[in-house]
């Protein structure tokens, strides 16, 4: 019997629906709605995902708010699969101010947000730097 992948998880994935844009370092760009979010990754609901390439690394925004007060979390990542709905994407890094607008956003969305911050304590899921 095979290891149901969910269980090999460390970070609890949090619904959430928010736009969202990848622009990978090949120039191929896709633009969708966040499905579900984690501390290490995410997958985004996207048209014609069969063209993104597994592997390819690329920056991610996710879009917290619209015109006229854009409010934007970048991240650096890498597209980890595909399928028919959309990619599912691995957080690389992110900068300490957009680290921390991420990390209230999920506290604020989670069902558990203790449970989130323990797991987070164990395990980070991506590197955070000092932005420039």
């Amino acid at each position: 019997m095979r290891d149901n992948p969910k269980d090999r998880r460390k970070h609890t994935r949090v619904a959430l629906e928010l736009e969202a844009e990848l622009q990978l370092d090949n120039s191929i760009t896709a633009e969708g709605k966040t499905k579900n979010i984690s501390f290490s990754g995410i997958f985004m609901y996207c048209v014609n995902a069969a063209n993104i390439p597994v592997g390819g690394n690329g920056s991610l925004k996710i879009f917290l708010q619209a015109d006229p007060h854009i409010n934007i979390i970048n991240f650096r990542c890498q597209v980890v699969r595909t399928d028919e709905s959309g990619v599912g994407i691995r957080f690389i890094n992110i900068d300490v101010n957009g680290y921390q607008q991420f990390k209230n956003l999920m506290i604020y969305n989670s069902s558990d947000p203790d449970m989130l911050l323990a797991e987070l304590e164990k395990n980070p899921g991506l590197d955070i730097y000092k932005g420039a």
